[in-house]
């Protein structure tokens, strides 16, 4: 089992502007999932997964690609399917993914397990 308390979550810069993250859990192989703020008008990079991701809103809105998501929306992403965010208002994402993420616009590195 594993516990993240509201009260002691730890929350830390990924390097993009408006956004932060608090790593829920790590698995193997880049598996993982965490918790996202993203203020309005943030963006995420446009990106391709290595593996399945699952996206839920938990709070606000966010445009990925033209797909705007709401508070109680999921969406899953298959590994060729490239994506980027929007914030279009201030909001909270929990996401879950199998395996890395690689950047193939937006920055200078690849591979990562969560935002940075």
């Amino acid at each position: 089992m594993i516990l993240n308390r509201n009260a002691t979550r730890t929350w830390s810069e990924t390097g993009l502007d408006g956004i932060v993250s608090c790593a829920i859990w790590t698995g193997n192989d880049g598996d993982g999932g965490y918790l996202a703020k993203l203020a309005a008008g943030a963006r995420f990079p446009r990106g391709r997964h290595q593996g399945w991701e699952q996206i839920v809103v938990l709070s606000g809105a966010v445009l990925f690609n033209d797909t705007e998501l709401r508070t109680g929306d999921v969406l899953q992403v298959d590994g060729d399917d490239e994506h980027e965010a929007l914030a279009l208002e201030d909001a909270v994402l929990f996401v879950a993914h199998h395996r890395g993420i690689v950047f193939t616009r937006g920055l200078d590195r690849q591979g990562s397990n969560e935002p940075r």
